[in-house]
């Protein structure tokens, strides 16, 4: 029995605990169930998690192999946002460039109003964009999946502060990347050169924040574009409760 089979056993066994106990009994004895990451599972998370299972021992059946393409949230904001710095940088020279070098200090002195007010104005925009950045990542991968939308589900990593999105059913390896790359290059690079261009400092920094949220999205984009699957079978879906997806492939 492999590593992630032992985990994912362990998981349905907690699962199995929790679901013979009931009324207060439940709840007095319920144990958190994790992900082997030290994660605690919602509700959702277990029962993607347990249809995950199913649809691998029906894959592994036909003779695939699996292979786990899976990053830690400190390795997506470190490697992942390294990967982003070429882009940050292009926009912040394109803006310059442009417009001149923004003389932050003194608009702060000259207009302390107008200052706050556009750094209220970014958060805002940076909480509203988090959400609209994982429904894109919904639109484009509903393209690919067997049920469109009805296999896309949204939330939220309490531990991590992290929202996500994530595909229940098989994806391709282009809609994949397609759908994974597509918040940051809407909402970060696409919105950074409206910045340049229209000469608006705070929408350049939005863009950049967005840009730095995609570090995950092209981290995994770069792992998926580096393993090789030419000549085989491959079947990608989407991890249910970590991040990344797993790949499943044979010789053709």
């Amino acid at each position: 029995m492999s590593e992630n089979e032992a985990k994912n056993k362990e998981m349905l066994e907690q699962l199995k605990g929790e679901s013979g106990s009931n009324g207060k009994d439940a709840k007095k004895d319920k144990k958190p169930v994790t992900n082997g990451d030290g994660h605690v599972l919602t509700e959702a998370e277990i029962r993607r998690q347990a249809e995950f299972d199913e649809k691998e021992k029906k894959i592994l059946a036909q003779g695939y192999k699996r292979h786990d393409l899976i990053i830690s949230v400190l390795k997506a904001n470190v490697v992942g946002v390294l990967l982003t710095l070429p882009f940050i940088a292009l926009m912040v020279l394109g803006f310059i460039l442009r417009n001149g070098k923004p003389d932050i200090d003194g608009f702060m002195r000259e207009k302390p109003g107008l200052y706050f007010a556009a750094l209220g104005g970014i958060v805002v925009a940076t909480l509203v964009l988090t959400v609209v950045h994982e429904k894109i990542h919904g639109w484009f991968w509903s393209i690919g999946a067997e049920n469109g939308s009805k296999d896309i589900e949204f939330g939220f990593q309490k531990e991590n502060l992290t929202a996500y999105c994530t595909c229940r059913s098989p994806l391709s390896k282009s809609i994949y990347i397609l759908g994974s790359m597509m918040p940051m290059t809407i909402l970060g690079i696409v919105v950074g050169i409206v910045s340049i261009f229209i000469g608006n400092l705070p929408v350049l920094i939005v863009a950049v924040l967005q840009t730095m949220g995609g570090a995950g999205d092209i981290l995994i984009s770069c792992m998926l574009l580096l393993h090789k699957t030419s000549g085989k079978d491959v079947i990608l879906l989407d991890h249910p409760t970590k991040i990344g997806l797993v790949v499943f492939e044979k010789d053709k």
